[in-house]
């Protein structure tokens, strides 16, 4: 007795195709909203860490002396990117949804502001610590 081999698969109806592109399209925006987690909670523990940082370095009298800039202390600057964290935990919960509903009309609308906003935040509240620990 001789078994047949098996026809092969039917290929996948477009319908299928499509919900299956659009179901991995929703897990990549997860992913990505996911990383946007990760990253607010690196900034609000950085930003914090800055921050006692900072503390004990004027505790133990060991704090740059004199004004720089807008810093008294590093804390503000510690101060600054707790709060971009959490802005950035806001914007990545609105960006999230946008581009669910993005994927549930078939449209791509790139949001570049939000990123560049976020980078330059960052770079300025860096740059102000960096200014504040390594000059004298």
């Amino acid at each position: 007795m001789s078994h047949a081999p098996a026809p092969p698969a039917a290929a996948p109806t477009a319908s299928l195709a499509n919900d299956l592109a659009r179901g991995r399209t929703h897990l990549g925006n997860e992913r990505t909203h996911l990383a946007y987690l990760r990253t607010t909670v690196s900034l609000i523990g950085f930003g914090i860490t800055i921050n006692r940082f900072s503390t004990y370095l004027i505790q133990n009298d060991e704090a740059p002396k004199g004004g720089r800039l807008m810093l008294h202390d590093a804390s503000n600057a510690g101060f600054g990117m707790v709060l971009l964290g959490l802005a950035l935990l806001v914007w990545s919960l609105v960006r999230y949804r946008l581009v669910t509903r993005d994927i549930e009309r078939g449209v791509i609308n790139p949001r570049h502001r939000a990123t560049t906003v976020f980078t330059l935040g960052l770079l300025l509240m860096g740059g102000l610590t960096a200014v504040w620990l390594f000059t004298d």
